[in-house]
This record gives C-alpha cells, structure tokens and sequence, in this order.
C-alpha cells in the first residue's frame, strides 16, 4: 500500500473493512451466512498445507523445541497480563473520575 508506507496483506484489509461495514450495519450477518457457510464447511482443508509444512521441518522443530515451548506459554501469558493492567488502569481512572 502507498499510503502507508509498507506492505498490508489484503485478506487482512477485507476482514478489516467487513468488521467496519457490519459494526456499522450497513451489512447484515444473514447476507453474508449463505456464502459463508459452504466455505466454513470446507475450512479444515485449509489446514493442510500448514500440517504438511510442520511435518517437514520436524527435525527443525524438535532441535528448538523449548524455544517454542516458551513463545507458546510466555507471548500469550505475557499479553493477558499487560491487557489485563490497562483494563484495570482505565476501569479504575473512570471510576476516580
């Protein structure tokens, strides 16, 4: 994008833009639910590549193995905490207010 400098993926950019027009109600959820539902029926073929991708760099994997670990336990622990401050310094600055 030239607007902003770098790159933005494009799906991302349409879930974006159809959270606006559904929050904004300028589209309904029941026009959306008879082409979405056959996609939602075949969504675990989507997960194929990414299985065949993991088990071809198993050997990889299994060498950094606790680093993975760690991401996974450590980035989602770490991001409920720091949400989880500002939640209770904003909830507590209104009620001061």
């Amino acid at each position: 994008m030239h607007y902003t400098g770098g790159s933005f993926p494009a799906p991302l950019l349409a879930m974006v833009i159809l959270l606006a027009l559904l929050l904004a109600g300028i589209v309904k959820e029941q026009h959306l639910k008879p082409c979405a539902s056959p996609i939602l029926n075949v969504m675990p073929v989507f997960f194929i590549p990414a299985g065949v991708g993991f088990i071809e760099h198993l050997n990889l994997i299994k060498s950094n193995w606790p680093f993975l670990m760690s991401v996974i336990f450590i980035v989602p622990a770490s991001t409920l905490l720091l949400v989880s401050s500002v939640m209770v310094f904003f909830k507590s600055r209104k009620n001061n207010d």
